[in-house]
């Protein structure tokens, strides 16, 4: 298989991921969720904590207990839970073709 095939064969994979429920249902919800300012706030104050935390080793304790506090309020939230849900779907098929193409590659060369 040259180059050019194999291009054509990522391009076929992209696309048919692309047409797939699983991966139409992430983007609807992830645009969902780039519509709910609250949802926002939380994950951006769950990363400024993270950033802070890895900046500030010893507030350790503090900085988790903060995290884990907004994590909980974040969970709670049905469109967040639907999109952590599509999101799983997809790496699950992304996980599965990758497992395909390394299996492929093996059996090409040993």
């Amino acid at each position: 298989m040259n180059k050019k095939e194999i291009n054509a064969k990522i391009l076929e994979i992209i696309e048919y991921i692309q047409t797939t429920e699983s991966y139409q249902n992430y983007l609807k919800a992830r645009k969902v969720l780039e519509q709910n300012e609250k949802i926002r706030n939380l994950i951006n104050d769950i990363k400024t904590l993270q950033k802070e935390l890895v900046k500030n080793p010893l507030k350790k304790e503090e900085l988790d207990l903060k995290i884990k506090e907004k994590l909980n309020i974040l969970n709670m939230e049905p469109s967040y839970l639907e999109y952590q849900t599509y999101q799983e779907e997809i790496n699950n098929l992304l996980t599965i073709f990758e497992n395909k193409i390394n299996k492929y590659f093996f059996d090409v060369f040993n």
